[in-house]
């Protein structure tokens, strides 16, 4: 929406509660205040209390504290919003492998991709309008809550609130991205990570056959079960009823298959974990080697630009300084299928982090901005309660 279209949406409201106003001053074309009060405010009524100043007095104490208390949020949020955050690279550390994905595989690659890419900003950043109407908004709760006590101060709250709520969901007009996306992510890096281990696994030495002991080769084989194990094989299985099924359901000889073994991947202390064990596993089998020179003291820019822009996310810091590991000549991993493997997966659990630590209420400044108008709401019931 145009600045001027919601100068006239304004205007219009203004209008029709004229009567009510006191000293008004319109803002630009965003929303109302006056210097003295909201603009929405009415007179009291013939019904209020002998003495309206109470409730007046105790939600203007209301509206200094969420002042102090939660409109810091907002312009904290406002600033990574327009700005980014500082303490994200804005790009991967470690690029996606080149590997088979289904869509829905693609489609929450792409939403990690451009988590890591927009640095924290805010998508309706590319909506000229929209940044218009966040920045009104933000600036007209700020005056609004730092407004002078005035006796109309309790009236006209609700059409306020519905008001500022309007043009906060045209902000936040924005396609919201399928949650499943994080489950999907999550089984993905459980999966490359299988395949790492498995790239780890020793190799199968072989092993010759034991030597001859005497004439009678069938006297030295392990005797058999019994005869009745044939009859087993023969016979269909009973629970079966769409085909002949021969052979027994479990074989005797063959111990129970164990579980396969989930790797949790929920919280950052899981994911580094997860971390700490491929790295443990790749130096228990001997495939990491002492880099020629010391990565620390002569490595690249880029390498340590990422180790200090993910400082603030623990996962990310720790991809940032294993990076020495399996990129570049320098790499400490010289086998080509392990470091392939490895590389996978610190590509799909930096994914997941950027996954998981998106913001599940939508876009944090309108999230705050939410926040602090359910506190003014709340404050407003429970003070301006003169006229029951």
């Amino acid at each position: 929406m145009s600045g001027k279209s919601l100068a006239d949406a304004l205007y219009c409201a203004r209008r029709r509660i004229a009567p009510m106003l006191a000293g008004a001053v319109v803002l630009a074309g965003a929303v109302v205040l006056t210097a003295s009060g909201w603009a929405f405010a009415a007179p009291p009524t013939a019904e209020a209390s002998a003495d309206p100043s109470a409730c007046v007095g105790r939600y203007h104490a209301a509206l200094v504290a969420i002042g102090q208390s939660e409109y810091p949020k907002i312009k904290a949020a406002r600033t990574i919003a327009f700005k980014g955050d500082d303490n994200l690279a804005g790009a991967l550390i470690f690029a996606p492998l080149s590997r088979p994905r289904n869509s829905d595989e693609m489609a929450a690659l792409r939403q990690a991709t451009a988590q890591a890419r927009a640095r924290g900003r805010a998508t309706w950043l590319a909506s000229s309008d929209k940044r218009w109407i966040a920045d009104r908004i933000v600036t007209e709760l700020g005056e609004y809550l730092t407004q002078d006590e005035s006796p109309y101060l309790c009236g006209g709250v609700p059409d306020y609130l519905a008001t500022v709520r309007s043009y906060a969901s045209r902000v936040a007009s924005v396609p919201a991205e399928p949650a499943e996306s994080l489950t999907i992510q999550r089984e993905a890096a459980r999966r490359a990570i299988r395949q790492a281990y498995a790239a780890m696994l020793p190799v199968p030495v072989p092993r010759f056959a034991p030597t001859a002991r005497g004439d009678d080769l069938i006297a030295g084989l392990r005797p058999s079960k019994g005869a009745e194990r044939m009859a087993a094989f023969l016979t269909p299985a009973a629970h079966s009823i769409r085909k002949r099924v021969y052979g027994p359901e479990i074989d005797p000889d063959l111990p129970p298959l164990a579980m396969a073994e989930v790797t949790p991947l929920a919280s950052d202390r899981d994911r580094l974990a997860a971390l700490d064990g491929l790295v443990a596993a790749a130096r228990a089998g001997g495939f990491t080697s002492p880099p020629k020179r010391d990565v620390a003291a002569t490595g690249s820019v880029g390498e340590k630009r990422d180790a200090e822009d993910a400082r603030a996310r623990p996962v990310l810091a720790r991809l940032a300084a294993l990076k020495s590991l399996v990129v570049g000549k320098q790499a400490a991993i010289g086998d080509p299928l392990v470091r392939r493997a490895l590389l996978a997966a610190f590509a799909e659990i930096e994914a997941l982090d950027y996954l998981a630590h998106r913001p599940t209420g939508g876009d944090p400044m309108l999230a705050a901005i939410e926040a602090t108008l359910s506190e003014i709401e709340a404050a407003h019931a429970k003070a301006c309660d003169c006229a029951d």
